[in-house]
């Protein structure tokens, strides 16, 4: 048996059962709305985890935007000729 199907095999009888037993898959009280108080508390804190995700996700985008640019720019004039940014063959 392959390594995959080991983990898929009771990854989907372990869904099989939960669709099968809806009552263990329900939300809580809290979730459902038993105390007007925790529930928005709770959705507040979610959404403001969520948006620390895409504040993360976006700032590592926008690092990979800046390091792409930067790999396109041409080298200053400065640079291109200084004997550091050449190969060790270059330097005689």
């Amino acid at each position: 048996m392959s390594r995959s199907r080991r983990f898929v095999t009771p990854l989907l009888w372990s869904l099989v059962l939960l669709a099968l037993l809806p009552a263990a898959a329900s939300a809580c009280s809290v979730c459902m709305g038993a105390n007007s108080k925790t529930g928005p508390a709770i959705n507040g804190a979610i959404f403001l985890m969520l948006g620390f995700v895409a504040a993360i996700l976006t700032g590592v985008g926008a690092f990979a935007y800046n390091l792409a640019k930067r790999a396109r720019s041409p080298l200053p004039p400065h640079a291109a000729h200084s004997p550091s940014m050449t190969g060790p063959e270059d330097t005689k």
